[in-house]
């Protein structure tokens, strides 16, 4: 049996998703397949056209599975030529914060993650209604100086909060800006994880600017959306990886 043969054969026994909850669903079975050792490091994944039939999923269901697969450094997208198996482990499954961090169990992420979602694209929707042009060019500062530090995580993740506490500041609600706070410096070193994968870096960079064109547009649809879509890939990620990290520390 050829390679492509093999491939499209794991696809044809892949069971359809629930509609429930459909991206994070995708995200994880094919997480599954991938840590079972089905698909190899550097196997190129079976098209969209066949993982969409296999699982019974639109493409927009499956594209936002494979962003937050591609986000935890479990598969590399290469422009042209479709998504592949990373090549080496990812860096999150081996990193402390999966037993030892402040947020130490799925209850907890999935409770952060959601205040999180909630918090920030209503405030989006707010900057977006609310922010003054001083606000957006400093913003507009800000992100330039993000695109301007991909080879320093630390420098990028500095700029990361200052953009978000930014726009909580240009939201002009204290009250929420005092909970934004307190639920990113929570998330501080759950973010921080997020930008060790060069895609990670490249996809926060890609997201704060089509965030800043909601802002500079002025609706808060746009500037709602556009937050919703930054944060829910990182959220879909985080319950792939705390699902990849029970299944390396059981087989520890």
């Amino acid at each position: 049996m050829t390679e492509n043969a093999a491939l499209l054969d794991t696809v044809r026994n892949m069971k359809p998703v629930p509609r429930a909850t459909l991206s994070e669903q995708v995200a994880k079975e094919i997480a599954a397949k991938i840590s079972a050792g089905e698909w190899k490091p550097g196997t190129r994944l079976p098209s969209e056209a066949d993982l969409c039939r296999a699982l019974g999923v639109g493409r927009s269901s499956l594209r936002e599975a494979l962003t937050s697969l591609a986000f935890i450094g479990l598969i590399r997208a290469r422009a042209g030529e479709g998504s592949f198996v990373a090549e080496q482990p990812s860096a999150y499954l081996t990193s402390p914060w999966l037993n030892r961090g402040l947020l130490t169990t799925e209850k907890e992420l999935n409770e952060f993650a959601e205040a999180r979602l909630i918090l920030e694209t209503e405030m989006a929707a707010l900057c977006a209604a609310r922010i003054t042009e001083d606000e957006l060019k400093e913003m507009e500062r800000i992100l330039k100086e993000m695109k301007a530090s991909m080879d320093d995580v630390e420098k990028f993740r500095e700029l990361d909060l200052a953009f978000h506490l930014a726009m909580g500041a240009a939201a002009k609600n204290d009250a929420l800006n005092e909970l934004l706070k307190s639920v990113r410096d929570r998330m501080w070193d759950l973010i921080g994880k997020s930008l060790l994968l060069p895609q990670g870096l490249k996809q926060a960079a890609s997201q704060h600017t089509k965030i800043l064109a909601a802002f500079r547009s002025g609706s808060a649809a746009k500037a709602r959306e556009a937050m919703r879509s930054h944060l829910s890939s990182f959220q879909r990620g985080y319950k792939v990886l705390f699902q990849e990290g029970q299944v390396e520390t059981a087989g520890r």
